[in-house]
């Protein structure tokens, strides 16, 4: 196999791809694992929830505070390698989250999460609204989804994706 570049506008580099999986029930239950075959961006997680969850988790979004119950939290999990070329591998493991799956009804501040209930979490390469551009990803890593403390709730989950453009791809 062989690696090439492809001129910028090259449909690899301009379609969105869709990582998909389904959770394990319980606390820490994962994800799928995915490896990257490129460098690329993550732009989202998405999560459908199938089985509600138990827990109660409070938290703040643009300054406004929300409980949400029957709910689970999740976070992606990114192993990659921190050496350099050549050199014995060393892996490191960044956490980006935690991620609470919010639900459809919300009443005076409260959310409660229900089968079906559709959230969205973009990822982020700084605090804010300026950090919109995705969490870059390089050839090689792992990433992956793992449940909060909940026992219960399990969600389908895809993750949104794209190669980075210029990025070398196995031919």
């Amino acid at each position: 196999m062989s690696t090439k570049n492809m001129a910028y506008d090259h449909p690899a580099y301009l379609s969105r791809l869709s990582y998909n999986t389904i959770m394990t029930a319980g606390s820490g239950g994962v994800s799928a694992k995915f490896v990257a075959h490129a460098n690329m961006q993550l732009f989202s997680i998405n999560s459908q929830a199938t089985v509600a969850g138990t827990s109660t988790y409070t938290t703040t979004v643009t300054g406004s505070t929300t409980v949400n119950v029957a709910t689970t939290q999740m976070s992606l999990i990114r192993i990659t390698n921190t050496a350099s070329a050549g050199a014995t591998i060393a892996l490191s493991t960044s956490t980006i989250g935690p991620f609470t799956m919010g639900g459809g009804y919300i009443v005076s501040g409260t959310q409660t999460n229900q089968v079906g209930a559709f959230a969205s979490f973009p990822l982020n390469t700084s605090t804010g609204s300026a950090g919109l551009n995705g969490l870059a990803i390089s050839q090689g890593d792992q990433f992956y989804v793992v449940n909060g403390t909940d026992a219960t709730a399990v969600n389908l989950i895809s993750i949104d994706a794209q190669i980075q453009p210029l990025a070398s791809i196995t031919a």
